[in-house]
């Protein structure tokens, strides 16, 4: 009876305390209602219900925990707390679910995992005799001594309490990275001693991260990933790929992590947004939609920096418009809080979404006219999204024959453009249309595979330039292009420009043998 009053009380407790912390729904509502009359096998089919309808907050699986534990089903009880644990919810709930949590899996005899739920409550500042008791308890468990690691662990502990202490009064890096590798040895030890430590590895991982020894860290997160296949590993091991700017390789770690989505909301929004980042860096637009609109969804159940929100608005409306799709409410941007380039951007490819190429060429100038640096893209001159849409800005400036325009864009960006199949054609199409014949001609030579109209603008260059051996050179391959051939022969026979090169005295035979000629195989 005692724990029924209690469980009572509890409920109108936590419906009190949370109400202005996430809309609740229907379900939700209802089973609080039936949970503080008591009735507890109605309050859990309306809990079961509401998570059934997709909600996505602790609150359900928290009063679901609570019955199982009152019920004595702690076993059962267990994965509602972790579930609880992991979703958004008031600080002070969020207590509830680890001390829980510590004490059941100490019931249970799984200290690592009840030390972990021990220094989540510290963190949160609890402080109680029963943490000692636990960690006393373990240090037995696990026999004793510094044979089994627990000693270790306990250094690491207090280690880890100097570095935040440290941290907060504003140490120097070097300091808080020599109290780092202490932290890091000792939970080495640890693991070394017994592998039962090694779910330790994050935060060995975490502080090599803190002291900017990336490379260790993608080294523990891929044995961590490897091993227990953890999907926050894979997350590290995607974001750690991704700020390298190695896209593809960020994306196969991401769709790893989603195999087995985390119940941690905030690590599945970051999932998907960083994937919708890589996917859009790569000009895969649908794919960086199809991420985007989860990393949304999810925005709206836990708490964001506004720079992240804002981040991510930008790339979700970059990625919609790219379907031709504006979102009137949601993609709206003030010049007082977005940059120009963003700006410029965003109104170019919502110009071609409207079909209106010569609008969009007037903003695809602007989007990259200074050294814009974004927040969100450290070291980055410019962020990804847009680098990925600068072959977008050039196409759009060469249909609308903004020629000069278009070299310079090609000029500045050389690097990233270089491995793109149409950056030479643009520029050499672009020199000719100018009457740059020599530039021209520079840029043909690099073309690889040029289409038939390349072939002939090529030839026309020579031409103007006066280089009839060229012309006969480069004709004989081009006139192998049974695509070219038909409208090579008629120009050779028939245009003026041409004329030099028929009054060679074999012009008709090396005609006749470049048109009659095949294919090599």
């Amino acid at each position: 009876m005692k724990k029924a009053k209690f469980l009572i009380g509890l409920a109108l407790v936590l419906s009190a305390g949370n109400s202005g912390a996430f809309a609740k729904s229907k379900e939700l509502i209802l089973g609080e209602k039936a949970y503080s009359r008591g009735s507890f096998d109605a309050a859990k089919q309306h809990f079961e219900q509401a998570i059934d309808n997709g909600d996505e907050s602790g609150d359900p699986r928290l009063y679901i925990g609570l019955i199982l534990e009152s019920r004595r089903q702690y076993a059962e009880s267990i994965p509602y707390f972790r579930a609880a644990a992991e979703r958004p919810m008031q600080k002070k709930f969020k207590k509830v679910a680890y001390w829980k949590l510590a004490i059941l899996y100490r019931q249970a005899k799984q200290y690592p995992e009840s030390l972990r739920y021990v220094e989540r409550l510290e963190e949160l500042g609890e402080k109680s005799e029963l943490f000692e008791k636990i960690r006393m308890e373990a240090e037995g468990h696990h026999g004793g001594g510094s044979s089994k690691g627990y000693s270790d662990v306990k250094k690491a502990v207090v280690l880890e309490k100097q570095y935040r202490e440290k941290s907060s009064q504003g140490a120097e890096a070097g300091e808080l990275c020599e109290i780092a590798d202490s932290i890091i040895a000792a939970y080495t030890a640890a693991i070394a001693a017994d592998p039962r430590w090694k779910e330790y590895r994050f935060k060995i991982a975490l502080y090599h991260e803190r002291c900017k020894r990336m490379g260790e860290a993608e080294r523990v997160y891929a044995q961590i990933w490897d091993e227990a296949r953890d999907p926050a590993a894979a997350y590290k091991l995607g974001l750690l790929a991704r700020k390298r700017k190695d896209y593809k390789l960020a994306l196969k770690f991401f769709g790893g992590a989603l195999e087995n989505p985390p119940e941690d909301l905030q690590m599945r929004f970051y999932i998907h947004y960083n994937a919708a980042q890589a996917h859009y860096a790569l000009g895969n637009l649908a794919e960086a939609y199809a991420h985007a609109r989860p990393a949304r969804r999810l925005s709206g159940e836990i708490e964001l920096k506004k720079k992240t929100q804002q981040a991510l608005r930008r790339l979700y409306c970059l990625a919609k418009i790219s379907k031709r799709i504006h979102e009137e409410d949601y993609c709206r941007f003030s010049q007082k809080t977005e940059s120009k380039m963003f700006m410029s951007l965003y109104a170019m490819k919502r110009a071609l979404a409207e079909n209106n190429s010569a609008e969009a060429a007037q903003h695809a100038v602007q989007i990259y006219a200074g050294d814009t640096v974004d927040d969100d893209e450290s070291g980055a001159s410019l962020p990804a999204y847009a680098l990925s849409d600068l072959p977008v800005a050039v196409g759009v400036l060469f249909k609308e024959e903004k020629y000069r325009a278009v070299i310079e864009l090609t000029s500045k960006f050389k690097t990233q453009l270089q491995d793109l199949k149409d950056t030479n054609g643009w520029r050499a199409v672009s020199h000719f249309a100018l009457k740059e014949y020599g530039s021209a001609l520079v840029e043909f030579d690099k073309i690889k595979n040029p289409s038939p109209s390349q072939m002939n603008l090529h030839l026309m260059a020579m031409a103007h330039m006066g280089d009839i051996a060229g012309i006969k050179s480069r004709g004989r391959v081009y006139l192998k292009d049974p695509r070219a051939r038909k409208k090579l022969t008629e120009n050779f026979r028939k245009m003026r420009l041409y004329e030099s090169l028929r009054r060679e005295p074999d012009f008709e035979i090396w005609l006749n043998e470049g048109a009659g000629a095949s294919l090599p195989e």
